[in-house]
């Protein structure tokens, strides 16, 4: 088998195919997406890699480095141990485990199984249908709902760090992180990061996105947290029901998000009370180091 090379530019309407061709509608990208990864300057050139046969890509993955372990995006059919195997070389030499995505009850499960990974967790897409017209939510004794503006970057980081510092497979947002994949995200709008702001503190924070990548006209709510002293109060939904409205006013009539299948901090119950359903799920694979 011939190796792995490095992603380049032009590869990016290939990737886009095979990420269909893999997954259907469960991992739709486009080009313009890929076409960021090899903008973020998070990402090494090494760590994005394609597999060619005959001059046409057959095979696309991704690796991040964490501390604690080697996350690999796949998307190769017929070609899944050349990526897997590639993960897994970076993770022994590491002295860490590896991890893999990908919509459940794919085929690529019984692959992995037999490689010695196991499920892990699971994740949820949730979505909503929006009506026609709705009201912004009432907030709680205190609490006053602001975009974010410029002078935020660091105490909306140290926000979420802080509210997310439980959750499974936990890893701090740092400046060159919070810079790569928030504030240089595709379609970032600061008029959708809404922060609950409690004299001048961030209570909580709802950043949304005008669409979801691959999703033209899905409103996106990213990222929705509470920092613990502020929990139990209704603010988790008073910001989320506030990204509805702000999503509403620029025409998007769906909503959705991801959320931990177990979430500590009882997401799911949340978005199951404001009426969201759940449309899909992923898996998270594991292979121990």
């Amino acid at each position: 088998m011939q190796p792995l090379r490095e992603l380049r530019a032009e590869d990016a309407d290939a990737v886009a195919r095979l990420f269909f061709e893999a997954f259907g509608d469960d991992r739709r990208l486009d080009a313009e997406e890929i076409r960021t990864w090899l903008a973020n300057e998070e990402l090494r050139d090494e760590w994005l890699r394609v597999l060619e046969v005959d001059g046409r890509v057959v095979g696309y993955g991704d690796i991040y480095v964490h501390p604690d372990r080697v996350q690999l995006d796949v998307a190769a059919p017929g070609h899944w141990e050349a990526f897997l195997g590639w993960a897994e070389t970076e993770a022994a030499e590491r002295g860490v485990e590896v991890q893999v995505y990908f919509p459940a009850g794919h085929a690529l499960e019984a692959t992995v199984a037999q490689r010695g990974y196991r499920l892990a967790r699971s994740s949820y897409t949730m979505e909503i249908d929006l009506p026609e017209t709705l009201q912004q939510p009432a907030l709680p004794d205190g609490i006053t709902l602001r975009a974010y503006r410029d002078g935020d970057e660091e105490p909306l980081r140290a926000a979420l760090n802080e509210a997310f510092v439980d959750d499974w497979h936990f890893h701090a947002v740092d400046r060159a992180n919070f810079r790569e994949f928030y504030l240089k995200a595709r379609g970032f709008d600061p008029g959708l990061w809404l922060l609950a702001d409690d004299e001048g503190e961030i209570a909580g924070f709802a950043l949304a996105y005008p669409d979801h990548v691959g999703e033209e006209g899905l409103g996106w709510v990213g990222t929705l947290g509470v920092r613990a002293p502020w929990r139990r109060r209704g603010l988790g939904e008073a910001l989320l029901r506030a990204a509805f409205v702000e999503l509403h006013r620029r025409g998007r009539r769906r909503v959705g998000l991801g959320v931990d299948a177990e979430n500590v901090t009882g997401a799911l119950r949340l978005y199951e009370r404001v009426g969201m359903h759940v449309v899909r799920r992923g898996d998270n694979w594991i292979r121990e180091k």
